[in-house]
């Protein structure tokens, strides 16, 4: 349940169902989440396409007729190249959501956003830097782009009482003397966790009684494993693995690390901000438009361990700081709230369609 996961499920329930009949699709084939999604009543189409199988056109195509289908929102690269060739045809305006600042622009893509831009009315950017690697990687008018940050359902965020921490804590088997420094993420090469580690080392030189909690999964867990080993950290480092019960996990954080090198506009930090917890994240893209410096949370240069570490040490040691960090937080979070979202998103569709 990462970005594109997220956003469906906090966006699909809350259209006006009186205006709105939403057709969710997806390119590939069923996969475990489908259960997650159908426990809310909400019936994804899987298309079960390969990455550049042409026939994904005609399918969409058949789609477009047999639903009556007004307006087409792509999400990801293979729906925004195959989605825009079928509304073209289909006479229907699209929408393409840019969830990202591009880091793996790859050419064929360049070379499909060029001579697909003619054919995109509007585009959806989760961030200003989003905006930005739009209208320059993909070729986008800027008069095009709207920016729209990711937003929560923020009633359904709520801390766990002193003793529901205390139960987590104990099926984690954490100390009840330790702090916790947790980070929400995916185990990828952009998201910068092995800066997160190397902080962990100096942290611990200082402050030994310290957890660092990895939530999420990601083709780099053995990588990072290993390099906690050759740190000689392993003891201090909980590789957690994926969750649906992340509200659980952060109630329990002291601090929330964002260690991103390149970064758009994480639904972690929302979720951080939405459960009241003190964040240090780094200086890019959604944390860098989103987090005020020392009001609302700590911000570091990418890559630096060493002033990341820093950081931690400096919230850690600094009770009242951590606790004024996280209550600033959790104010700014009330302006990212999903049904003001949704509704805005409605009115992008109806200044489309008009």
């Amino acid at each position: 349940m990462h970005g594109g996961g997220r956003y469906f499920w906090n966006v699909l329930p809350r259209f006006n169902k009186s205006r709105y009949n939403v057709v969710p699709c997806v390119l590939r084939k069923k996969d475990a989440l489908n259960d997650l999604f159908m426990s809310q009543g909400i019936n994804i189409r899987y298309l079960g396409k390969a990455k550049f199988d042409p026939s994904t056109f005609i399918t969409l195509f058949r789609i477009i007729k047999e639903e009556k289908i007004d307006i087409l929102h792509l999400h990801q690269h293979g729906a925004s190249n195959f989605g825009r060739i079928a509304g073209f045809i289909a006479g229907v305006p699209v929408i393409i959501h840019a969830h990202d600042n591009e880091p793996n622009y790859h050419l064929h893509q360049r070379i499909a956003d060029v001579i697909l831009a003619h054919f995109t009315d509007e585009v959806i950017a989760v961030s200003e830097s989003a905006k930005e690697s739009t209208i320059e990687k993909r070729s986008i008018r800027e008069d095009k782009v709207v920016v729209m940050h990711n937003a929560l359902p923020l009633d359904e965020f709520h801390v766990l009482t002193h003793d529901q921490k205390e139960e987590e804590r104990r099926r984690l088997d954490i100390n009840p003397d330790y702090k916790i420094v947790g980070t929400v993420t995916r185990l990828r090469e952009e998201k910068g966790n092995k800066y997160l580690l190397e902080a962990a080392v100096e942290v611990l030189k200082v402050l030994p009684k310290t957890v660092f909690l990895i939530v999420g999964d990601g083709p780099l867990r053995e990588e990072l494993q290993n390099h906690c080993k050759k740190l000689n950290i392993e003891e201090n480092v909980i590789f957690y693995g994926f969750s649906t019960k992340i509200q659980r996990l952060y109630s329990i954080f002291d601090i929330n690390v964002i260690a991103s090198v390149t970064e758009a506009s994480p639904f972690a930090l929302f979720e951080a901000m939405a459960m009241g917890r003190a964040i240090v994240a780094t200086n890019v893209g959604g944390p860098k438009e989103i987090l005020k410096d020392g009001e609302t949370g700590l911000l570091v240069p990418t890559e630096d361990s060493g002033m990341l570490a820093q950081k931690l040490i400096y919230l850690l040691e600094h009770g009242q700081e951590l606790e004024r960090l996280a209550e600033n937080a959790k104010e700014e979070s009330k302006k990212y709230d999903i049904e003001v979202y949704v509704r805005n998103l409605e009115k992008e569709y109806e200044a489309l369609l008009s």
